[in-house]
């Protein structure tokens, strides 16, 4: 099977993923497309990444083990059982967001990827949802592949316009014969990162992607667009080896989300930590002046 013909035939993969193995996605991909393309970026050096993390009431989480990458078993084995936009199930990645252009505070995109309330149109709570943000700072540079060629993403966010017209310059510059059919490639692929999930099923595709281009010595992550923020925001995702040679945890915070159908507030909630330097979370109380009054909600809802 030829290169051309392996990409038709993930083309149609696409289309009915729910009668395909995620192994026959790979497969294809490794042993029939064989030289993938990889658009590689540099993540810098004291670069921020922003995690989510829902609450169980207003109880605080009081180790950072609690906000980084799952390491109970159990739980690995028994709840982690559904593909993520790049794991497969019982596979453990660490996903963050990252700052951009449109969205300056990462926190709202990692809150819009977590919580179930924000993506729900129709989502209605007053109360609060309270999350945790915990965020981690780069120690070293190191490559990611980026998902840039998505044509909403290009379309709505600057810096992904820029990095894809950086990418096609790189790509230019190699003036090879199957620069073409590499870049149709790249744009079939940033489609399934910017994929609208209806099925968990919808996720094979990326999966396999990140899972292959992972065996690349230089490739450490993938960055790609955010589809809850609209390619406002963007994600970087991780594997565990990745965190521990290249993250260390600085800060977190509580925040609340409100929402309605037609309005969404995320607020400062009561607790911070100004430095991490263990295990342990030393809770702070954020001054009142920070916090979002009852009366200010209701009137940012129009109540």
């Amino acid at each position: 099977m030829t290169k051309e013909e392996a990409f038709e035939k993930l083309k149609e993969f696409s289309k009915k993923l729910d009668t395909i193995s995620y192994d026959e996605i790979y497969t294809l991909l490794r042993e029939s497309v064989r030289r993938i393309p990889i658009p590689l970026a540099r993540f810098h050096k004291d670069r921020e990444l922003d995690r989510a993390r829902l609450n169980k009431g207003d109880t605080l989480y009081n180790s950072i083990d609690d906000l980084g990458y799952i390491k109970d078993r159990n739980v690995i084995d028994n709840f982690l059982t559904e593909f993520g936009r790049a794991n497969k199930p019982h596979q453990v990645m660490f996903y963050g967001a990252i700052r951009t252009s449109p969205i300056d505070k990462p926190r709202v995109t990692a809150i819009a990827e977590t919580s179930k309330l924000f993506q729900d149109k129709n989502g209605y709570n007053l109360d609060g949802e309270k999350y945790t943000i915990s965020r981690w700072i780069s120690n070293e540079e190191f490559f990611v592949a980026e998902m840039v060629f998505a044509e909403e993403a290009i379309k709505n966010n600057p810096d992904i316009k820029r990095s894809f017209e950086k990418q096609i310059g790189f790509a230019d510059e190699l003036d090879e014969d199957d620069i073409e059919f590499y870049k149709e490639f790249l744009i079939f692929i940033s489609e399934e990162f910017a994929r609208k999930i209806e099925k968990n099923d919808d996720y094979k595709i990326s999966v396999a992607y990140t899972n292959l281009i992972l065996e690349h010595p230089q490739v450490e992550g993938v960055m790609f667009p955010s589809v809850q923020t609209n390619y406002f925001g963007a994600n970087l995702v991780i594997p565990v080896e990745t965190v521990e040679k290249y993250f260390t945890p600085q800060v977190c915070s509580t925040h609340i989300l409100y929402k309605t159908p037609e309005k969404t507030l995320i607020a400062n909630g009561e607790h911070y930590c100004d430095e991490i330097t263990g295990q342990e979370i030393n809770w702070k109380l954020t001054d009142e002046q920070y916090l979002s009054s009852k009366e200010e909600i209701k009137r940012h809802f129009n109540l």
